[in-house]
């Protein structure tokens, strides 16, 4: 017998609007999760007007952990967040047993739904790639928003893929992080009924919003909430991509995930520095000095950390 869906599952219940924030994981000197860090991360990020908040993500490092640092990552997040908006969890994995045993494990720690990348590494085919979307959505029947970043994964949602899975009421957005802008135009006008489109490309984030696209997920929101969630008003938007435009090109030019949390330890976060085989990037001192600086000129869209 099929499990009751989650009372978030379905298109009228979850449709992702405003900014989602694939929060980073803390780690302290050690290397191990720094749950009270977490714990004032997310409450940071509710207090900055976030929409939701994405669990082992990209930015989060989920790629890195164990299955019980996993557990131990969402659940923290879920009891933190305790119902004020949705939660998503990353999942990816190298197969669609792992990605299937990820998103059990989501919805054992009470997740809201899924942010479901292509497996890495192994390149499916079209068919391959949806079979795989539908067999882990199926498997848990949480909602769930594709995750489409090619250059992760070595494979692309194409058309044929969108639309082999668009059907699926299980299946309610797609985060578009290709950095292929015409995809905005042929989502939007073929499954725009069907799905949420959502921004997954900072600096690009004014062409999505300009199409009318609701969402963001975008990793730099870590260190920029505020400004972030300010950008989805038409009225202040200029304003606010004018002052950290030049911190988003800066990051999105390399070293992304290090530069994010770097830039969050200089405005008095916590978050220690990434995982090997990335490198703590404060240890490039011309590098910090320019983010610093670039912090600094965006004055009140950069705030520090309370």
């Amino acid at each position: 017998m099929a499990q009751a869906l989650h009372p978030y599952a379905s298109r009228m219940t979850l449709t992702p609007t405003g900014i989602y924030v694939p929060i980073v994981t803390p780690f302290d000197e050690a290397g191990q999760i720094n749950v009270e860090e977490l714990r004032s991360l997310v409450g940071f990020m509710l207090e900055s007007g976030v929409s939701g908040i994405v669990a082992a993500g990209t930015t989060g490092e989920g790629y890195s952990f164990s299955f019980d640092e996993r557990r131990l990552v969402l659940k923290t997040i879920v009891n933190c967040v305790d119902g004020a908006v949705p939660v998503l969890a990353g999942v990816g994995g190298m197969s669609t047993h792992e990605a299937v045993d990820q998103a059990i494990l989501a919805k054992r720690s009470g997740i809201t739904g899924l942010m479901l990348a292509a497996p890495s590494y192994c390149l499916p085919t079209e068919p391959e790639l949806a079979a795989h979307v539908t067999h882990v959505v199926n498997a848990v029947e949480l909602p769930t928003v594709l995750y489409d970043y090619p250059a992760r994964t070595g494979v692309t949602f194409s058309p044929a893929v969108v639309e082999a899975v668009a059907g699926n009421e299980l299946v309610v957005g797609i985060k578009e992080a290709s950095g292929d802008l015409s995809r905005i135009d042929w989502l939007t006008g073929d499954f725009g009924q069907e799905l949420s489109i959502v921004c997954g490309a900072d600096l690009d984030s004014p062409a999505f919003l300009a199409a009318g696209v609701h969402c963001w997920i975008g990793g730099i929101a870590n260190l920029l909430p505020a400004a972030h969630v300010a950008m989805l008003n038409p009225d202040l938007r200029p304003e606010v991509f004018a002052a950290i435009e030049p911190i988003l090109g800066f990051i999105e030019s390399g070293k992304y995930n290090a530069k994010i949390k770097a830039g969050m330890n200089s405005l008095g976060a916590q978050v220690g520095a990434p995982r090997a085989p990335i490198e703590s990037f404060e240890s490039d001192v011309t590098g910090i000095q320019e983010l610093e600086s670039l912090l600094t000129s965006a004055g009140k869209w950069a705030p520090r950390f309370a």
